[in-house]
């Protein structure tokens, strides 16, 4: 059988009040915790704004990322995402803020009520940690992306739309414990009305953060590959005779020293005549040594680079369709080559491969050559030009 917090198709209990003195329960600071809650879960836009852009990634990206273990672990977030969305715990809130009595009125809602309201909290504060849990697993392997250097540019969104959705989902976790704990000293103030609510052998937890693990949470999500450090000490560090050194300072300090003894132990006397070690340079003066020259300067000797005088590579010389792939080629070899004359060294891979599907689309058009050099500058201006 489910637990309360699990089950999500759990229905409201019946609405009953209960007449109870006023004076056991202070219902104007049960009232304000109402009001908190409220408060607090109307004011999470920012949230649903990032739900909405992982969820468009993910639409975006599934064929490409769809074996990778990152990208499953990023498909969990969104799904507990959509899971908070179906909750609906300020709908609860709000129906249960409704039946506190107004000015003296006596009559207060029944346990049964603020039970649900605990069980709803319960419910959001377990899908606010599977957030936070899948999230950093997920931002773990992405950020090994980060630091391979493999597909950085598609790596770097998912990292940073899980660092965000991480740190509110945290800020919520803590404000849900609050409101438990907040609300849980009232469940012995209310009546017991009608049926109950809850399981026979099941009851409330009384320390909340206890039975979320509020504490270790910073634990939960880390793979043991991941915080594996391995550690070599070189074995002279080790103590000797109880005699430590205070400092790495000191250690290299006694090093350097043990060095230079060992090499004035080697060197040979001054007097001592070395004949046979003198090096006759002279038989070499005349010898021409050459001169040095680049690794680029030497290869261009086996392959001579043609001149460009038969096509100035610039953005004025497109006028026809045969210019335009004419220009294309020597600008996408000229990347390739990180070559000084490139026009779009200045843009990002993404912003040449926009560049570039556009000017291919208009040399496969049908469009006369005036109108392919007016709107090549027109593309050209846009996604190159203002991009310096």
């Amino acid at each position: 059988m489910l637990e309360p917090w699990n089950d999500s198709s759990i229905l409201r209990p019946p609405v009953h009040t209960s007449a109870l003195q006023t004076s056991c329960i202070d219902i104007d600071e049960l009232r304000d915790i109402c009001n908190n809650i409220i408060a607090v879960m109307l004011k999470q836009s920012p949230l649903h704004k990032e739900s909405a852009l992982l969820s468009r990634f993910l639409y975006k990206f599934d064929k490409k990322f769809r074996n990778d273990i990152g990208y499953r672990n990023f498909k969990k977030v969104n799904t507990a995402l959509h899971t908070y969305l179906k909750l609906n715990l300020l709908k609860d809130v709000e129906y249960f803020s409704s039946t506190l009595p107004m000015n003296d009125d006596i009559y207060l809602p029944t346990r049964q009520m603020l039970e649900y309201v605990l069980i709803r909290i319960m419910s959001f504060l377990k899908i606010m940690f599977r957030i936070c849990k899948c999230s950093k697993q997920a931002a773990v392997f992405y950020m090994d992306r980060l630091k391979r250097g493999e597909s950085h540019w598609m790596s770097l969104m998912p990292y940073a739309l899980l660092s965000r959705i991480w740190s509110i989902c945290t800020v919520l976790l803590e404000h849900a414990c609050s409101w438990y704990t907040n609300l849980y000293k009232y469940l012995d103030k209310l009546q017991l009305k009608g049926v109950k609510f809850l399981p026979d052998a099941y009851e409330l937890p009384v320390d909340i953060e206890l039975w979320i693990d509020l504490k270790n949470i910073d634990s939960y999500g880390r793979f043991d590959w991941s915080e594996k450090r391995h550690l070599q000490i070189d074995p002279n560090l080790v103590e000797e005779d109880g005699e430590a050194f205070d400092s790495i300072l000191d250690y290299v300090k006694e090093i350097n020293n043990e060095t230079q003894e060992e090499v004035h132990q080697m060197s040979l006397p001054i007097n001592q005549e070395i004949k046979s070690l003198q090096i006759e340079t002279q038989s070499f003066q005349s010898v021409d040594k050459g001169e040095s020259i680049s690794r680029e300067y030497f290869k261009s000797f086996f392959n001579p680079q043609t001149s460009d005088k038969m096509f100035n590579h610039s953005a004025n010389n497109v006028t026809n369709k045969a210019t335009l792939q004419q220009f294309l080629d020597k600008e996408e070899t000229y990347r390739n080559d990180s070559d000084a004359r490139s026009l779009t060294k200045h843009l990002s891979f993404m912003q040449w491969q926009t560049l570039k599907t556009s000017l291919e689309k208009l040399g496969n058009s049908l469009a006369k050559n005036r109108k392919i050099e007016r709107k090549f500058q027109k593309i050209w201006k846009e996604k190159c030009l203002e991009y310096v």
